[in-house]
């Protein structure tokens, strides 16, 4: 089957760069496209797909945007990029993506990437990938390689970086995007200090048929999660760690959750059980500082990072939260309880421990929830095997029950 490499590049200032990863796909059996996202001089090589026709998809030309500012151009280059890059996916007529550039091309080139599927290869050689690169990557599986050197100038260095990058994404290719079905897979949510509840899952969802897939709920996993269940690629979900929503609130290591948190397994009928876990807590570092309205909170020391106690307040809004979101839900939904604790550092003996504090989140999401989603209420730690037990049990029934 020919395989096709989408090469997204601004011609006009690096053609020959492009050209050069043109002819290293081509000579392992890859069909190159060459897309075109330069808008200001003449390309300086050939391209299949022209930025006429990349401006056209997003309803503009280049004689409209020709001495307009220039995020105009930007913005049309971007979404008109997407579009054809998704036209030629669903066509069946690409198989990875290969991109470059300084800050602007890693911009548009990765925001094409990041609506393309998980398995999909991608591939950037870019300046920026010794930055902080999570506006680019997003919560997809993008490899950036270092240019070292600026995309600017062809010698015998970046000849050899852009060589390895394009013989990188061909062997990707080569091994095909195909997230092979097996067993059914069930996404987890986990972080560091309430992970044992996903470990404790693990044997008890293969007993039963599924793999496990854990995401760290990091801000960006719990997104990466979410996009997961879109995908089609779970059959159930035990959001253990909703811990990213204090993280959120108050700008702690975990934030970065976007509005559908805790929502796409409802919207598609997924079946979800949903936890408290490490809603005790909101974490802090030296940078990401706590804000001075938590001072002279009880907190744990977890390594550079700390966590600091929630209180009855903070519970109230975590409870409207997460009770407004599960209501939305088209699809069974279940919420568990551990009544001893919801992280390592809330249990018994623990600087975190408040059962009372936690209490008032059940009270409050009780209130809030619709009848058709059950709260229950166990007397075990979070971390204790029953509780995972017993949450692994919950969602093979609803699973059972939704395939039958």
């Amino acid at each position: 089957m020919k395989k096709y490499l989408l090469i997204i590049a601004t011609l006009d200032t690096k053609g020959r760069e492009a050209a050069y990863v043109r002819d290293c796909a081509q000579t392992q059996g890859v069909h190159p496209v060459l897309m075109d996202i330069g808008t200001l001089g003449k390309p300086l090589t050939h391209p299949d797909i022209p930025r006429e026709e990349v401006l056209k998809a997003a309803g503009y030309t280049l004689d409209f945007i020709k001495g307009k500012d220039r995020s105009i151009a930007f913005e049309a280059i971007q979404k008109g990029g997407t579009i054809l890059a998704r036209r030629l996916f669903e066509e069946g007529k690409l198989h990875g993506v290969f991109g470059m550039g300084g800050g602007t091309g890693t911009a548009i080139v990765t925001h094409v990437m990041r609506s393309l599927p998980f398995g999909l290869p991608k591939v950037v050689l870019s300046t920026v990938a010794s930055r902080d690169v999570k506006e680019y990557i997003g919560t997809k599986d993008i490899v950036m390689f270092h240019s070292v050197a600026d995309i600017l100038g062809f010698n015998g260095f970046m000849r050899l970086m852009l060589g390895q990058a394009a013989y990188a994404i061909c062997g990707m290719m080569e091994k095909g995007n195909e997230i092979k079905k097996g067993k059914p897979m069930v996404a987890v949510t986990a972080y560091g200090i309430n992970s044992v509840c996903a470990m404790n899952a693990e044997p008890l969802l293969q007993e039963r048929g599924y793999e496990m897939i854990a995401f760290h709920a990091n801000g960006c996993g719990g997104m990466a999660m979410e996009e997961f269940v879109a995908q089609g690629l779970v059959a159930g979900v035990l959001d253990f760690t909703t811990h990213e929503i204090a993280d959120e609130m108050f700008g702690g290591y975990c934030k970065g959750i976007g509005p559908t948190r805790l929502e796409t397994a409802g919207r598609f009928g997924v079946p979800l059980v949903v936890v408290p876990g490490g809603l005790d807590n909101a974490v802090f570092s030296p940078f990401y500082p706590m804000p001075d309205q938590l001072k002279g909170r009880k907190a744990h020391s977890h390594d550079i990072r700390f966590c600091v106690r929630m209180g009855p307040q903070e519970m109230k809004q975590f409870a409207q939260i997460i009770g407004e979101k599960l209501n939305k839900s088209q699809g069974p939904a279940h919420v568990l309880i551990p009544k001893k604790g919801w992280s390592e550092a809330d249990k018994f003996g623990m600087e975190l421990f408040d059962p009372e504090t936690d209490q008032i989140f059940v009270e409050e999401l009780r209130k809030i929830l619709t009848s058709k989603i059950p709260v229950e209420e166990i007397d075990l730690h979070i971390s204790d095997p029953a509780f995972a037990l017993r949450a692994v049990e919950v969602l093979n029934n609803m699973i059972q029950v939704h395939h039958s």
